[in-house]
Protein backbone atom coordinates (compact mmCIF):
# COMPACT_ATOMS: atom_id res chain seq x y z
CA UNK A 1 0.00 0.00 0.00
CA UNK A 2 2.08 3.01 1.11
CA UNK A 3 5.45 3.10 0.51
CA UNK A 4 8.68 5.82 1.34
CA UNK A 5 9.30 7.23 5.17
CA UNK A 6 6.57 8.89 6.86
CA UNK A 7 7.49 11.71 9.49
CA UNK A 8 4.70 12.03 12.19
CA UNK A 9 4.88 14.86 14.50
CA UNK A 10 3.16 14.66 17.16
CA UNK A 11 2.13 16.84 19.86
CA UNK A 12 1.81 15.01 23.43
CA UNK A 13 1.69 15.63 27.07
CA UNK A 14 4.34 14.79 29.62
CA UNK A 15 3.16 11.99 31.15
CA UNK A 16 2.66 10.64 27.43
CA UNK A 17 6.16 11.71 27.31
CA UNK A 18 6.82 9.75 30.37
CA UNK A 19 5.18 6.24 29.46
CA UNK A 20 7.15 6.38 25.86
CA UNK A 21 10.18 7.57 27.30
CA UNK A 22 9.65 4.18 30.15
CA UNK A 23 8.64 1.76 27.15
CA UNK A 24 11.65 2.61 25.20
CA UNK A 25 13.71 1.89 28.35
CA UNK A 26 11.74 -1.36 28.85
CA UNK A 27 12.34 -2.69 25.84
CA UNK A 28 16.31 -1.30 26.19
CA UNK A 29 16.43 -3.87 29.44
CA UNK A 30 14.83 -6.63 27.65
CA UNK A 31 16.91 -6.62 24.36
CA UNK A 32 20.19 -5.27 26.39
CA UNK A 33 20.63 -2.68 23.60
CA UNK A 34 19.95 0.96 23.94
CA UNK A 35 16.23 1.35 21.65
CA UNK A 36 14.77 4.36 20.07
CA UNK A 37 11.09 5.76 19.98
CA UNK A 38 11.12 4.28 16.38
CA UNK A 39 12.53 0.67 17.11
CA UNK A 40 10.21 0.43 20.30
CA UNK A 41 7.23 1.28 18.76
CA UNK A 42 7.62 -0.93 15.29
CA UNK A 43 8.35 -3.78 17.68
CA UNK A 44 4.89 -3.07 19.18
CA UNK A 45 3.44 -2.88 15.64
CA UNK A 46 5.26 -5.68 15.01
CA UNK A 47 4.32 -8.06 18.33
CA UNK A 48 0.55 -6.77 18.59
CA UNK A 49 -0.45 -7.52 15.09
CA UNK A 50 -2.53 -10.08 15.91
CA UNK A 51 -3.71 -9.78 18.76
CA UNK A 52 -7.36 -9.34 19.33
CA UNK A 53 -8.41 -5.39 20.10
CA UNK A 54 -11.38 -4.57 21.94
CA UNK A 55 -13.26 -0.97 21.26
CA UNK A 56 -13.25 -0.48 25.49
CA UNK A 57 -9.53 -1.16 25.55
CA UNK A 58 -9.06 1.56 23.25
CA UNK A 59 -11.44 4.04 25.14
CA UNK A 60 -9.97 2.98 28.76
CA UNK A 61 -6.79 3.71 27.75
CA UNK A 62 -7.22 7.51 26.07
CA UNK A 63 -9.55 7.81 29.20
CA UNK A 64 -6.91 7.20 31.62
CA UNK A 65 -4.00 8.51 29.53
CA UNK A 66 -4.85 11.50 27.50
CA UNK A 67 -2.44 12.83 25.30
CA UNK A 68 -2.52 16.16 24.08
CA UNK A 69 -0.05 18.74 25.00
CA UNK A 70 2.84 20.53 23.80
CA UNK A 71 5.50 18.30 23.73
CA UNK A 72 6.98 18.12 20.25
CA UNK A 73 7.64 14.43 19.41
CA UNK A 74 8.93 13.08 15.64
CA UNK A 75 8.59 9.42 14.34
CA UNK A 76 10.43 8.37 11.18
CA UNK A 77 8.35 5.13 9.81
CA UNK A 78 10.40 3.55 7.55
CA UNK A 79 9.37 1.40 4.19
CA UNK A 80 10.89 -2.10 6.10
CA UNK A 81 7.89 -1.60 8.60
CA UNK A 82 5.42 1.27 7.17
CA UNK A 83 3.14 -1.71 6.35
CA UNK A 84 3.13 -3.05 9.90
CA UNK A 85 2.56 0.44 11.43
CA UNK A 86 -0.70 1.09 8.77
CA UNK A 87 -2.47 -2.41 9.27
CA UNK A 88 -1.98 -1.64 13.01
CA UNK A 89 -3.23 1.98 12.39
CA UNK A 90 -6.46 0.91 10.14
CA UNK A 91 -7.10 -2.07 13.05
CA UNK A 92 -7.29 0.43 15.35
CA UNK A 93 -9.46 3.28 13.36
CA UNK A 94 -11.98 0.08 12.64
CA UNK A 95 -12.60 -0.69 16.48
CA UNK A 96 -12.99 2.69 17.42
CA UNK A 97 -15.49 3.59 14.39
CA UNK A 98 -13.63 6.76 14.20
CA UNK A 99 -10.65 8.28 12.25
CA UNK A 100 -7.51 7.77 14.73
CA UNK A 101 -4.69 10.28 15.00
CA UNK A 102 -0.87 8.86 15.89
CA UNK A 103 -0.61 10.72 18.96
CA UNK A 104 -3.51 8.05 20.20
CA UNK A 105 -2.30 4.92 18.09
CA UNK A 106 1.25 4.74 19.12
CA UNK A 107 1.13 5.09 22.94
CA UNK A 108 -1.96 2.55 22.53
CA UNK A 109 -0.27 -0.09 20.27
CA UNK A 110 3.31 0.47 22.93
CA UNK A 111 0.53 -0.18 25.92
CA UNK A 112 -0.71 -3.31 24.21
CA UNK A 113 2.74 -4.89 23.85
CA UNK A 114 3.42 -4.16 27.54
CA UNK A 115 0.01 -5.75 28.78
CA UNK A 116 0.61 -8.18 26.14
CA UNK A 117 4.42 -8.62 27.80
CA UNK A 118 6.03 -8.45 24.52
CA UNK A 119 8.59 -5.99 26.32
Amino acid sequence: MASGTRNIRMLINQDCFAFLADAMCEYSKKTTRFQSLRSTVQHACASTRLIALEREDLERFLAEHPVDGQIRVWLEVKPDWIADYDATRRKIAQISGKPVQDKAVIPFVVHLAQVRGVF
